[in-house]
């Protein structure tokens, strides 16, 4: 009989967290575990969800720290323990810090169920107190640097676990033109492409990026700009006032949410992930997974997955020369891309496998409950 884990998800929107979220899914019932999502509401990532077949409740997630959402935290701890104990987990894996106090209200006064809580961003010390993290029972950081902070603000080391991210290799592109995406957003054959993979919020710091491209498009004058993501409206409106400003409307292409950003990646010749703050960095694993030499920013756990020099190159986050120049040099130098991309690839299907990381998951699961989970044969 498989065990039931319940996932705690309040995004409706699909990013990297949500496409990891979703390969976890799919690999679980294998693993001898029923997935369950809890969502906040209907979005891409529920649509996501019932066409893999995935059972799926609701729940409201007001922002846990927000005065304006005060009011409605009862009603939600209301909800969230209503769908718990109809669901009677095994176990409750919360997938990112937010909505952990109102997980830990949420089971009182039903049977006792661990909690795991998912830290998938940079976090201070004192934050990890707000959100209750030193409460869970396992807690997963992204990536060392993370889960050092959380040490820091008070979770026994005991309790914490790294789970790095990880792909699924024979799903990703391998050396593809990337012609058919050049064409579907008016990019010409022949450009060098840069591109970010990423939601659109401020903390992924595509505006010290379009600051950049000024500087770039004079040493490289052909270059384009590739962004693929969704998010926040008023930003992306932000941005591209802000492409108009600069003149560059014809060179940045917004691509909006796609559902797989592989044909995506095909078309830059290099990544650039210019992010003020990131816990990990899931895109930048699978633009080097396709051989995309990567420029990206020393924060969070990017310097764990992009070795300098080796794999691609590191600058400070929110510097817009340092980031000019470091894309400049990579343009310049074809021969030193394809280096920095053979590496990149080589690295991922070393250290950042799905398999890896279900390894970990599931070695987690266990340490909770006390057993090992047979496997579902096939």
């Amino acid at each position: 009989m498989s065990v039931a884990v319940l996932f705690v998800h309040g995004i409706t929107e699909i990013g990297g967290a949500e496409r990891e979220l979703l390969v976890m899914l799919d690999r679980l019932p294998q693993r001898g575990y029923r997935p369950i999502v809890v969502c906040q509401d209907r979005g891409p990532l529920v649509v996501e969800l019932e066409r893999r077949g995935i059972e799926t409740r609701m729940a409201p997630m007001p922002p846990w720290r927000k005065l304006f959402a005060y009011l409605n935290r009862p009603a939600a701890v209301r909800a969230l323990h209503d769908v718990i104990a109809a669901v009677r987990p095994a176990v409750i894996h919360v997938n990112d810090i937010w909505w952990v106090p109102q997980t830990l209200r949420a089971v009182a006064g039903l049977p006792a169920v661990p909690i795991v809580a998912h830290v998938r961003q940079e976090i201070e010390p004192p934050k990890v107190r707000r959100y209750e993290l030193e409460q869970a029972g396992l807690v997963f950081p992204v990536s060392r640097q993370i889960q050092r902070s959380l040490e820091k603000g008070g979770v026994r080391p005991e309790r914490l676990q790294t789970l790095y991210s990880g792909l699924d290799m024979t799903r990703v592109m391998d050396q593809k033109s990337g012609l058919d995406a050049r064409r579907r957003f008016g990019i010409p054959a022949e450009a060098p492409v840069l591109g970010t993979v990423a939601n659109l919020f401020e903390r992924k710091g595509y505006e010290v990026m379009i600051e950049a491209l000024p500087m770039i498009v004079n040493a490289s004058p052909a270059v384009h700009y590739l962004i693929v993501g969704s998010g926040d409206a008023a930003y992306e409106a932000r941005l591209k006032a802000m492409v108009e400003i600069l003149g560059l409307e014809s060179r940045v292409h917004f691509a909006g949410f796609q559902e797989s950003v592989y044909p995506c990646l095909a078309a830059m010749d290099l990544y650039v992930h210019p992010a003020l703050m990131e816990g990990f960095g899931i895109a930048v694993l699978e633009a080097m997974a396709m051989r995309k030499p990567v420029v990206a920013t020393a924060t969070g756990g990017l310097p764990e997955i992009v070795q300098e020099g080796e794999t691609g190159m590191l600058v400070p986050p929110g510097d817009a020369d340092a980031l000019a120049k470091a894309v400049s040099s990579l343009l310049q130098d074809p021969a030193r891309c394809r280096q920095l991309g053979e590496a990149g690839r080589t690295r991922v299907a070393a250290h950042f496998t799905v398999e890896a990381m279900m390894d970990q998951l599931v070695s987690g699961y266990e340490s909770l409950l006390g057993r090992e989970v047979p496997a579902v044969s096939r």
